[in-house]
């Protein structure tokens, strides 16, 4: 078994990779070994090729499994405020519901080559235009935000679900001691992206790739052609503005402290390469700025903790746990 992890208080994020029947043992061997992995979610994938797999494994310790800013006092409770958990024909039941908002948590340079689209007269979808995952808390804290989401019934939705887990807790922990932000139920698909494209082989509601931080470098729908999924995307080369649906070559965008990957076609390498301080993301371009307020988390937490109580959330009386132990 080969791989790389992250672990934290929270719990541990891994892609891992090795032949099929020594995944399947590996997974099961951590559940015989110990209760906890009773409840979790392993996605497998076969037939991933040679050259896409990991040649060693090393596992990190960090503060975060993803870098919100909720570390240590800061960190929402996962076991009275996470989200509740749909399935993914449920969750895309939901996304026709013209009562609820959908919002991906991801980043937006992943968001460029690839998100849901609900149907028309279904639910809206919310971009909140992320550089990276810490500016999160200031988008659910700006007043607009806050306006999109009271009333609504808000489903989350990001790679595998990692980021939903977190990010649904917030939501709710910052809805139960605010005035202002009342979503009617907070949810997110089990498995994300990657879970809701392999029970849709066609694509079902999501449009382009799934961006992936592995080899593997993306995920599209089984049976869905190369060119009706390039059809579906609308990113283009920073440089020429031709479409263009790959990052390749790691190009970050140069301005300020922004950083992120831009996509660069293959007749502009030599450019981007040669003048980086030409590289520009599309949020740059616009001048978009992220709304800056901070909510003041550990005295939000603190304050959403002593009006629950020990009372279970949703996701709670529902566990992983009591549902039959299948591998996707």
């Amino acid at each position: 078994i080969t791989g790389r992890g992250r672990v934290a208080r929270e719990g541990l994020n891994c892609t891992l990779t090795g032949k099929p029947h020594d995944i399947r043992s590996f997974c099961y061997g951590l559940r015989e070994w110990n209760d906890v992995f009773n409840d979790t979610d392993f996605k497998i994938t076969d037939g991933v090729a040679a050259d896409k797999m990991f040649k060693a494994l090393s596992i990190r310790k960090t503060n975060e499994l993803v870098a919100y800013g909720l570390a240590g006092d800061k960190a929402p409770s996962l076991k009275k405020f996470a989200g509740e958990h749909l399935e993914a024909d449920d969750y895309h039941k939901a996304m026709q519901d013209p009562d609820a908002v959908i919002i991906d948590v991801r980043n937006a340079y992943e968001s460029a080559i690839g998100h849901f689209q609900p149907p028309e007269g279904g639910a809206k979808l919310i971009d909140p235009k992320m550089r990276n995952s810490i500016e999160f808390p200031k988008w659910l804290n700006s007043d607009e935000t806050q306006k999109q989401l009271t009333g609504k019934k808000v489903l989350m939705y990001c790679t595998g679900g990692i980021r939903c887990e977190r990010a649904t807790a917030l939501l709710n922990q910052m809805s139960t001691v605010s005035e202002q932000l009342k979503p009617q139920g907070v949810y997110h698909c089990r498995g994300g992206i990657e879970r809701y494209v392999k029970t849709y082989p066609s694509g079902g509601f999501w449009k382009g790739k799934n961006y992936l931080f592995d080899k593997r470098m993306e995920q599209t729908p089984d049976v869905k052609d190369d060119t009706a999924v390039e059809k579906d995307i609308s990113s283009k080369c920073c440089l020429c503005r031709a479409n263009f649906t790959v990052y390749r070559n790691q190009f970050k965008c140069s301005r300020g402290l922004c950083g992120v990957p831009v996509i660069v076609c293959t007749s502009c390498t030599t450019a981007a390469v040669t003048k980086p301080a030409s590289l520009m993301c599309e949020l740059c371009r616009e001048g978009y700025k992220a709304p800056s307020e901070v909510p003041n988390l550990v005295a939000m937490k603190r304050a959403a903790e002593k009006m629950v109580g020990d009372n279970p959330t949703a996701s709670e009386q529902h566990p992983l746990s009591k549902k039959p132990k299948v591998y996707y």
